[in-house]
């Protein structure tokens, strides 16, 4: 039957829920991408709960997908907000959910276009499922701007960060996801670093002299389901001792900080990590002069929408500038030479009043002007 799928031709008139398959497939879909978070490290953590709890979040899924898909209207949309907002769910894990459903839809059989068509009506609803995590990490990040000490002193001090490690790692030794990996360690002597680490990390005096975390780790193999998992336990040991919602989030935003170090990985829009048969994002695209002819198109592109046209009407010499240090962001951004400072991007665009709705019309130019660069798919 998929085979016979893949050959039919995608009637873009019809909904994206008929383009589908209909009620099956969009039910069998989802049944898939349930399977698949369980052996995927990035979104594990979030989707291993008991039986009749995943039989729960199958279920809501496949109502929600029903009707923003276009089918039998079965969820209300007004629950979505609220259902994620005190989820740590940030975009890395929404587009992890996009792949692992773009993969369950292929192996259905249904029809590329509609696939892609899925993901961008995705788009809409990725605020809802992130604004609770980006809110409450912005303002720890505010918070925490003003220093630590104020983070340290909340925490209890190192009186409080001893309580703390210590109901920690009473979680850890009963948690069937993590206690393995613990046994036969020296807890006591772990838990005797952690107590200086962590001091240090959340703003006390600078005194851990140990071995750096990022040597001690490596080649333990940590992924991001054992971190998730860990700091999903410091979030429970913290809410246990009635610790403020806004000192949980200040913990997790620095302990966010050495996720990558310790999984040994480069992270963001500075990430060169993007190899492919030896190749980086920027060689696939076709090196320096092409990313500078995409970001001309792109302009030019800009200059004709209407959804961002207001953002660039300027005089030339102003536009001029502004592709220069597009062109510099993008080569650095992609594995080339790094001639832009990422730091100055939130300062540069801080007084635009820049909604998803604008940035998406950004991207939408770049994959444009990509594909009339006939550039690498893939890599886009």
């Amino acid at each position: 039957v998929g085979g016979m799928r893949k050959n039919m031709k995608d009637d873009k008139t019809r909904t994206l829920y008929e383009r589908l398959g209909g009620d099956l497939n969009i039910e069998t879909g989802v049944e898939m991408l349930y399977n698949k978070t369980l052996q995927d490290p990035r979104l594990r953590s979030f989707f291993e709960k008991n039986q009749r709890k995943m039989q729960q979040l199958r279920k809501k899924m496949y109502q929600f997908l029903s009707g923003f898909l276009g089918g039998p209207k079965l969820y209300d949309m007004a629950n979505l907000k609220p259902a994620h907002y005190h989820m740590n769910v940030t975009d890395y894990h929404f587009d992890a959910i996009l792949d692992l459903f773009a993969q369950a839809l292929t192996e259905l059989g249904v029809h590329p276009d509609a696939i892609k068509d899925v993901a961008t009506g995705c788009g809409s609803i990725r605020k809802d499922i992130t604004t609770g995590c980006t809110v409450r990490m912005e303002l720890a990040k505010k918070n925490m701007e003003k220093g630590k000490d104020g983070l340290f002193k909340r925490m209890g001090g190192q009186e409080g960060i001893v309580v703390f490690i210590d109901r920690l790692y009473d979680l850890i030794a009963v948690d069937n996801r993590m206690k393995a990996k613990f046994a036969g360690k020296d807890i006591k002597k772990m838990k005797e670093a952690q107590y200086v680490y962590m001091t240090e990390l959340l703003g006390g005096p600078k005194v851990y002299k140990g071995t750096d975390l990022v040597e001690i780790h490596k080649g333990v193999g940590l992924t991001d389901y054992e971190f998730d998992c860990f700091l999903g336990n410091m979030e429970k040991a913290m809410t246990g001792l009635g610790m403020e919602d806004e000192t949980v989030d200040e913990v997790v935003v620095t302990a966010e900080d050495i996720r990558a170090p310790l999984l040994n990985r480069a992270t963001g829009i500075a990430a060169h990590a993007k190899m492919v048969d030896g190749k980086s994002v920027l060689e696939r695209l076709g090196g320096d002069m092409n990313v500078e002819a995409i970001v001309e198109m792109m302009y030019g592109g800009f200059r004709g929408d209407p959804r961002v046209k207001y953002f660039y009407e300027f005089s030339k010499e102003k536009l001029e500038g502004w592709k220069l240090k597009m062109t510099q962001f993008l080569v650095g951004a992609f594995g080339g030479a790094v001639t832009y400072e990422d730091s100055k991007l939130r300062l540069a665009h801080y007084k635009f009043n820049v909604t998803d709705y604008h940035f998406d019309a950004f991207i939408e130019n770049f994959f444009v002007s990509c594909e009339l660069m006939e550039s690498d798919l893939p890599a886009v």
